[in-house]
């Protein structure tokens, strides 16, 4: 199905592309494929890209725009989820390869880099949700775009 669509994102107007096909309850849907993301600020950070996983797949195959919206969600869910652990390592590997002494340090930028986090991740699904609102087609900043699309491929 998705094998003659061209990607919007991939033309110099990508920025405010407005999907005219993609109908309110496409929208609404892709809209809460960002909030799902969310859903780890409850406690556990696999629970969002869990909650996004699922809301994509069931969408995926109805439309080029629900398909796009929650490979992109999940992609910064899965980003997030690397950023955090491998922040976390390499602060722990500090704190050990200086004695302990590092860990003056470390806390708090572990507590910054934990806040900026924190907003990245609020800040990044309310403007996902919004464009999804409004049908536009939305890019996550510092997203590690590891689940390619059928336009990534070429």
């Amino acid at each position: 199905m998705h094998a003659a669509w061209t990607h919007p994102m991939n033309s110099p107007a990508a920025a405010r592309h407005v999907d005219a096909t993609a109908t309110p309850e496409l929208r609404q849907w892709a809209m809460f494929t960002h909030l799902a993301g969310l859903l780890s600020l409850l406690g556990s950070h696999i629970v969002g890209p869990i909650a996004v996983l699922i809301m994509w797949r069931i969408k995926a195959k109805d439309s080029p725009f629900a398909d796009d919206h929650g490979r992109e969600a999940l992609n910064f869910q899965i980003s997030l989820l690397i950023y955090f652990f491998g922040g976390g390592i390499l602060l722990a590997l500090a704190t050990i390869v200086t004695l302990g002494l590092g860990a003056i340090l470390t806390v708090p930028f572990g507590v910054l880099g934990f806040l900026a986090l924190l907003a990245l991740q609020i800040v990044g699904a309310c403007l996902g949700a919004g464009a999804a609102n409004r049908g536009e087609y939305y890019r996550y900043p510092m997203c590690l775009r590891l689940i390619k699309g059928p336009a990534d491929a070429a």
